[in-house]
């Protein structure tokens, strides 16, 4: 049998392979969660997700799906999905919120410097809308600034002392012992 000039060694090469993928069986597919961790968890990221899906002006669903996402050890995305969501909610009275998470998601990533604009953006957030920003929050989020801001100042660096970071922020806040009245006998 001769075999006409048009059909050369690569033409018989490339049949081959064409028919050894029709005959084999396909391969089996396996997949895992992204997430892990118990249903209830997985649960509750993906309805932190729907409700920031559902309500992408407002601050609160992308900051509590942003904590969610930080809490499942997700630093990056946690970081990303606070940072639009705040992007997002410009106009919103409560962007204090996911300007907080993403200050938090920065320094779980161990970035102080862009934790210390995020939080210094949700106080100011916080004190233009009063009104949907309790004072409790506010005194929090004024206490983890001055932590923050007194690690920063002291110079250490974070990823290499993490410690001596936390020591110093922690000389930054005035100590509160609060103890039990005494009774007399």
């Amino acid at each position: 049998m001769k075999l006409p000039r048009f059909v050369g060694l690569v033409d018989l090469a490339v049949l081959a392979v064409v028919i050894a993928a029709i005959l084999l069986p396909p391969r089996p597919m396996q997949a895992s969660d992204a997430i892990k961790g118990t249903d209830a968890e997985r649960f509750a990221i993906a309805y932190a997700e729907a409700q920031a899906i559902a309500n992408p002006t407002r601050g609160t669903p992308a900051g509590e799906f942003a904590e969610a996402v930080g809490r499942a050890g997700y630093k990056d995305w946690a970081i990303e999905t606070a940072v639009r969501g705040a992007e997002r909610a410009k106009e919103a009275p409560d962007r204090w919120r996911v300007l907080s998470a993403a200050s938090v998601a920065f320094v779980d990533r161990i970035d102080v410097h862009p934790a210390l604009e995020y939080i210094d953006r949700a106080l100011a957030a916080c004190e233009a809308h009063r009104d949907v920003c309790p004072n409790w929050e506010q005194i929090r989020m004024g206490f983890y600034r001055q932590h923050l801001a007194a690690g920063i100042e002291s110079g250490i660096d974070p990823r290499k002392n993490p410690v001596g970071f936390r020591n110093a922020g922690e000389r930054g806040l005035r100590p509160v012992r609060l103890t039990a009245p005494r009774t007399q006998k």
